[in-house]
């Protein structure tokens, strides 16, 4: 494939297809922290090119992001521009598959049939209404308490700040409401120093079904953390003891720089300054006219 193909098809992308478009539509959602959005896309170009043209093509729209971009692998085979935060937006994940006959389009596998995914405050309360939490007094609030202060959770952050972690949950079960979760979390970060954002209730595919995630947006340190929950009526909060998507870790799912390095090892095209600056440069055009 020809390097002025690659660039024509790119500049294509970001400045006409449906795809990026839906993805910008989604980004007007008007309740940006209680938002998540999955987009997935087919490329053979490496992605700190991409990384390169979406921050300048937020920059532009006049949303520069607001926190770095981190580079994980979700899955074998798909890479992920994790976190990517638009100021004033929703916070999105870029996820990748590597085609060497494929610029950039739309991905033609993604996530249950679909390569752009929008969960919101509506869709996690249509979520929530699945299930019966119990009302909270002071023998949960006593419970939250002690969790926030357990060797699992103090574990689990030991693991979030790791050299060796791109991402990672913390899994638990319960029958609280996660709003409660995420108040007492919050509560036992500060205590710890840590400073969050916001924190972002989602969901996330666990075998084949969609589960409870709180996620932490934290800016000091700046990392992004989950929280996930599985319900059971009978415990008001702790470990899981069951394999939720990796077995070598059980109390949490953790994401490490081994697995993105798969990924990565593939022959990507990573363009140069003057092929970026005329993708930029078109897209700059087309946005003011």
């Amino acid at each position: 494939m020809k390097r002025e193909e690659i660039v024509q098809k790119v500049t294509e992308y970001f400045i006409s297809s449906d795809h990026w478009r839906r993805l910008l539509a989604s980004l007007q959602d008007p309740d940006p922290e209680g938002t998540h959005i999955h987009i997935y896309v087919d490329t053979c170009v490496h992605p700190t090119s991409l990384e390169t043209i979406i921050k300048s093509y937020m920059e532009f729209r006049g949303w520069p992001l607001t926190r770095k971009i981190d580079y994980m692998s979700p899955r074998p085979g798909m890479g992920s521009l994790h976190g990517v935060e638009p100021k004033g937006k929703p916070h999105f994940d870029f996820q990748w598959f590597f085609n060497e006959n494929v610029p950039l389009a739309p991905a033609t596998e993604g996530e249950g049939g679909c390569n752009l995914l929008v969960w919101n405050r509506w869709y996690i309360e249509e979520f929530y209404r699945g299930f019966k939490f119990r009302k909270f007094g002071a023998a949960e609030r006593k419970k939250l308490q002690e969790y926030f202060k357990s060797s699992h959770f103090e574990k689990g952050l030991e693991i979030v700040v790791h050299p060796e972690t791109t991402h990672m949950h913390i899994n638990v079960e319960t029958s609280v409401h996660p709003d409660q979760i995420a108040k007492f979390a919050l509560k036992a970060l500060e205590k710890r120093g840590w400073k969050v954002d916001y924190v972002c209730p989602n969901v996330y595919l666990v075998k084949g079904q969609y589960r409870g995630k709180l996620v932490f947006m934290c800016r000091e340190p700046e990392k992004v953390f989950d929280i996930g929950w599985h319900y059971n009526k009978d415990v008001i909060i702790e470990p899981t003891k069951d394999v939720w998507i990796f077995s070598d870790n059980i109390g949490y799912d953790i994401w490490t720089t081994k697995m993105l390095e798969e990924v990565m090892k593939q022959p990507y095209i990573t363009l140069d300054a003057s092929e970026i600056k005329t993708i930029l440069d078109a897209i700059k055009a087309s946005l003011s006219g």
